[in-house]
């Protein structure tokens, strides 16, 4: 789950043009082509739940292709897979955004990407492209990073910790709060962040430490972050946070010269979202024109600014703010999908045992 900066949802419902409306007093010929018309211009895009854009955003894309889009709620990361496999033979949408390295190889290789309707990459998603999931294509980025309240150390006379290690230490004993992996992306990236750092060996070991630290698990990102995080919106009890390294855009101030967060700077996971043409797609070639869009500079500057993630063009400026209070964190790249798929449930098995 990631953070939304507007209110309002883009309408669920699906969009049907006036123009389409079959009367009483419509012939048979102009009702066929009405219904013709509808197919090719209404889009569906499934997401993780979390992805969105504003209705004016989406509005360019319609006034320059003609496509109309609507999002449907694919529920969340940790789930979309299974949901994408299992209807498979029926989409629930023509296109999918918010898949990632964690699961978009899972989805590819049981043929839910349509890889004759592969749209164009935006520069620089080429080096994120996953063998096994043609079809698929990099959108944006957003490294998963522990975040702090930085008036509540202040407060404290505490000083921020520093990496992962530190979290595991006396004087932090009881200020974390993490997502279980198991039902939650930003909780698995930390999972990989911690095979990262320490290894197939040492990882369980970390979170033996981690868990023995008083750290708490939340099931999702909401809970962790808007609930029980001391500068979430339910001003909760645990000053450190799994969130994103992005996060801190979101708590700048009105005045825009603070941010009431910040990131801890080691230990951060580096997080690829992937969209694709989904195969039996009723409109592959409107679904194919969204996601070449949103590779545009345009689109991907709006990304990044509604869904507070970077660009995966990193020629994009960040949103203002951004580059300041949360700027790109130097993660390197994620574990290779093959060794994720091949051991995400042993990997997922071993710490929440540990819960």
């Amino acid at each position: 789950m990631k953070f939304v900066k507007f209110a309002a949802v883009a309408a669920a419902s699906a969009l049907v043009l006036g123009a389409c409306g079959t009367s009483s007093s419509t012939s048979g010929s102009s009702a066929s082509s009405s219904a013709a018309a509808e197919k090719i211009t209404d889009v569906k895009v499934v997401t993780n739940g979390s992805w969105k854009l504003k209705d004016e955003t989406l509005a360019k894309f319609t006034k320059e292709t003609g496509y109309k889009v609507t999002l449907v709620n694919g529920e969340e990361s940790g789930t979309l897979d299974s949901k994408l496999i299992l209807t498979k033979a029926n989409p629930v949408g023509d296109a999918v955004v918010g898949l990632t390295a964690n699961n978009v190889l899972q989805v590819g290789e049981a043929g839910v990407f349509d890889k004759e309707s592969a749209p164009k990459p935006a520069t620089g998603a080429e080096k994120y492209a996953v063998a096994g999931a043609e079809g698929a294509v990099a959108l944006d980025r957003s490294d998963a990073c522990f975040n702090y309240d930085i008036a509540w150390f202040k407060e404290k006379n505490l000083t921020p910790p520093a990496g992962l290690e530190d979290l595991i230490k006396p004087e932090y004993k009881g200020l974390t709060v993490i997502q279980d992996p198991s039902k939650s992306d930003t909780g698995f990236a930390l999972l990989t962040a911690t095979i990262v750092k320490f290894g197939e060996d040492g990882y369980t070991d970390y979170w033996t430490k981690l868990m023995g630290n008083g750290t708490k698990v939340d099931a999702s990102w909401t809970d962790a972050y808007q609930v029980d995080f001391t500068a979430g919106e339910g001003k909760g009890k645990y000053p450190i946070v799994m969130s994103y390294a992005s996060s801190p855009f979101w708590t700048i101030n009105e005045a825009g010269d603070a941010s009431a967060t910040a990131n801890v700077a080691g230990g951060c996971y580096p997080v690829v979202e992937y969209g694709a043409v989904l195969t039996g797609a009723k409109n592959a070639a409107g679904a194919k024109a969204f996601l070449e869009w949103l590779a545009t500079p345009q689109a991907q500057a709006a990304n990044a600014e509604e869904n507070v993630t970077y660009p995966i063009d990193e020629s994009v400026e960040l949103p203002k703010g951004m580059a300041e209070f949360a700027p790109r964190p130097n993660s390197g790249d994620p574990l290779d999908p093959t060794l994720i798929k091949a051991n995400k449930q042993k990997w997922i098995t071993a710490v929440t045992a540990l819960f």
